[in-house]
């Protein structure tokens, strides 16, 4: 499956590679290059983010600046290899710094004056999550 997904964006498979989409697409929410890493031990933070910017590069993944002060990652799951077809709100708490999607709560169309070209959309919503909300 991760050998595909990379192939199907035109990436060259290596070993890093496919470990961090592997990573990435068990993930239940968001990665930052730091949790990335303390999964992968054997592999340097460079090597790890190079695959992370070239991955986006080949819009394979996502990046989300939630405000804890490090982007987080996500795959994207558009199947045309346009992002804009893969937005969804994310919910950071403020409480357990973690990021949520909600790949089922859509972004709004956004109308932007004539000449601007939108590259992303960045949608936060932040305050107490669940389980934080439960203690």
């Amino acid at each position: 499956m991760e050998e595909t997904l990379l192939r199907e964006r035109g990436i060259r498979p290596t070993a890093v590679r496919l470990l961090v989409v592997r990573i990435l697409a068990e993930a239940d929410a968001p990665l930052s290059l730091a949790e990335i890493e303390a999964m992968l031990d054997t592999a340097p933070k460079s090597t790890i983010f190079r695959a992370l910017t070239l991955f986006q590069t080949h819009r394979l993944v996502h990046s989300i600046e939630d405000g804890s002060g490090s982007l987080k990652y996500e795959l994207c799951h558009s199947h045309d290899h346009d992002t804009l077809n893969d937005r969804h709100t994310h919910f950071f708490c403020e409480v357990c710094q973690r990021t949520y999607c909600f790949k089922h709560i859509q972004i709004p169309a956004i109308e932007l004056p004539q000449g601007f070209t939108m590259h992303s959309v960045n949608y936060i919503v932040k305050g107490i999550c669940d389980k934080c909300k439960a203690k």
